[in-house]
């Protein structure tokens, strides 16, 4: 196989898979109410997890490059003055 025959490949896999997904026969079967609810639980919850991945990988790099961008060099605080530092004469 040659690369150019490849993303002919490909078009022609994502066409026949959308034809044979927009002309279904029929199932004869029977979805009772769980299967149903179930089925509606999945796919939300895939929907829920395709979501939460496109947040972490958008969001976070973007929230670090924000703060990256606005974040100042934070100056050096002087060190705490220990008690062996202190004045003697103030004593």
């Amino acid at each position: 196989m040659t690369t150019r025959s490849a993303p002919r490949l490909l078009v022609a896999f994502v066409a026949f898979t959308l034809l044979c997904l927009a002309l279904p026969d029929s199932a004869h079967a029977y979805g009772g109410p769980g299967s149903v609810i179930s089925g509606i639980g999945a796919l939300l919850a895939a929907i829920a997890a395709l979501l939460a991945s496109l947040f972490g990988f958008i969001w976070f790099p973007l929230k670090r490059l924000l703060q990256s961008t606005t974040d100042e060099e934070p100056e050096q605080a002087a060190p705490a003055a220990s008690p062996s530092d202190a004045d003697p004469s103030a004593e």
